[in-house]
């Protein structure tokens, strides 16, 4: 059984039991696996917002040459 996160919320600073919302996006980094995600921690009460400045880990080639190394992923729709 796993375990349920308990601590502050991000938006209400409430003391609690909390959930975590993934956001995925479609970059090819080297600190997630396929596409990078970002957490953010929450109570049940609050709608969680995507955040606006994401940090990646990326390979310098990648960073010089984006389209050739994949750096980015089409998305599907």
């Amino acid at each position: 059984m796993g375990d349920i996160p308990y601590g502050q919320c991000k938006y209400c600073h409430q003391i609690g039991p909390l959930r975590i919302t993934y956001f995925n996006f479609p970059i090819a980094c080297q600190c997630c696996s396929r596409n990078h995600f970002e957490t953010v921690t929450h109570c049940a009460d609050c709608k969680p917002v995507m955040p606006r400045v994401i940090k990646i880990e990326l390979a310098t080639r990648k960073a010089l040459d984006p389209i050739h190394e994949g750096l980015f992923k089409k998305v599907r729709e």
